[in-house]
């Protein structure tokens, strides 16, 4: 299925997905993990929170390499194609996510000049916007994607976010604007970040004026509930690895990759957190950019965008699908965070089944721990290996900040 094809995309379908993600493999289903599925089946993510320059430094991307990846806001696989690898197949469970991914590659293809598609895509914050969607994107989309932009809730058009500025919509961009607002009571303005001079700078004034708000009675309140959390696509499984099965010690590990997130480069090198701290990307288009929307790579972006399909699906299902000896590097994103240990020696095993020799699979976790290794039992343990080496020195690279480790498996010859 290729980007131009009708997928089958449908809130129906997401459900099912969804569902069977979050709790279709446990003996019986929470009532967390009914209502974390329920609050999952819409737009989460406007961009991917994993670093894809660590992704291509760890990865090693090789011209004749079939990458399979998750797709959240499509990011990281529009900017894997600046690696030159022959074949990019993306998929995802939600709807939403899938509808982004398609306008994106729709935008590319119809977008001749960089300044259109940075406005659209970098800005993302003009009534013209809409003007160009209408004349020129809608055409190049398929049928489910143009009736998930063109509708929306109380008769709204979702297209319309991108007048209003996109990067403020989809749920982690509602609770970044919630912690924008509880800093304000505060007295603090996070986008203040952005003015820091050093990285030194940047962590003095963490360390002044945002460590407090996580210190609060409030907020350790807060984080200790998984709820509170969902709009960070935080799934029950994921809060318990998160806090090592201590909720009131979330509040701290949060303030922890805040942090990092703030401090781990220069302000002006970390496009996460400008859109943490400053809800935007530069909009300059000088700096802090993933590299999809990076000037100098647009032509080439144009060019290998074909190289892209997008499916609708579990990527179980999809490994399945691929046969034998079919995929080179998969990118699980942090998804076996949310799997029971079934769906784990499930999910490597179809991995297995359809890996090349010298695959290699790529994931982050929010705990520091691996959830693989335990999962990996007889031949599955003989056939990977974790590269330690990669591993650990690239995780503390991340500019995303957000998770406890990265993880690279290698398939052993």
């Amino acid at each position: 299925m290729n980007a131009t094809q009708n997928p089958t995309l449908s809130l129906k379908k997401s459900k099912v997905l969804l569902n069977n993600a979050v709790f279709g493999h446990k003996s019986k289903a929470t009532l967390k993990d009914k209502i974390f599925a329920m609050w999952f089946d819409r737009l989460v993510y406007t961009q991917i929170w994993e670093d894809p320059i660590v992704d291509m430094k760890a990865l090693q991307i090789k011209e004749t390499d079939h990458m399979l990846t998750i797709a959240s806001g499509g990011c990281n696989a529009l900017s894997y194609l600046m690696a030159k690898p022959a074949k990019i197949s993306v998929v995802d469970l939600n709807h939403a996510h899938i509808a982004l991914n398609h306008l994106k590659i729709a935008a590319i293809k119809a977008l001749e000049y960089h300044e259109d598609f940075f406005r659209f895509f970098g800005i993302a914050k003009s009534t013209s916007n809409v003007r160009i969607y209408n004349a020129i994107i809608a055409p190049e989309l398929d049928e489910e994607s143009r009736k998930y932009w063109e509708s929306g809730p109380f008769g709204s058009k979702r297209i319309q976010m991108f007048a209003k500025g996109f990067y403020k919509y989809g749920l982690l961009g509602q609770i970044i604007g919630i912690i924008h607002v509880g800093a304000k009571l505060h007295g603090v303005k996070l986008s203040d970040l952005l003015e820091q001079k050093t990285v030194e700078d940047q962590k003095n004034w963490f360390d002044q004026h945002v460590a407090k708000i996580f210190d609060s009675r409030l907020m350790t309140k807060i984080c200790s509930s998984p709820y509170a959390l969902y709009n960070l696509g935080i799934p029950p499984s994921q809060h318990l690895a998160l806090c090592d099965n201590k909720p009131e010690q979330m509040s701290e590990i949060l303030k922890q990759r805040a942090r990092q997130l703030a401090t781990v480069v220069p302000i002006k090198d970390n496009y996460f957190a400008w859109q943490a701290y400053a809800r935007k990307y530069d909009e300059t288009g000088q700096s802090a950019l993933p590299p999809y929307l990076v000037k100098e790579n647009y032509a080439f972006l144009r060019d290998s965008v074909h190289k892209i399909s997008i499916e609708h699906n579990n990527i179980r299902d999809k490994l399945n699908q691929l046969g034998p000896q079919s995929v080179d590097i998969v990118n699980l994103l942090d998804a076996q965070d949310w799997m029971t240990p079934q769906e784990l020696t499930a999910v490597w095993t179809a991995i297995t089944q359809a890996a090349k020799p010298g695959a290699r699979v790529i994931f982050r976790t929010a705990g520091s721990q691996s959830p693989v290794d335990a999962c990996l039992t007889g031949e599955l343990a003989h056939r990977w290996s974790r590269d330690n080496q990669v591993s650990d020195s690239l995780g503390p690279q991340d500019r995303s900040g957000i998770y406890g480790a990265l993880h690279l498996y290698r398939l052993n010859a």
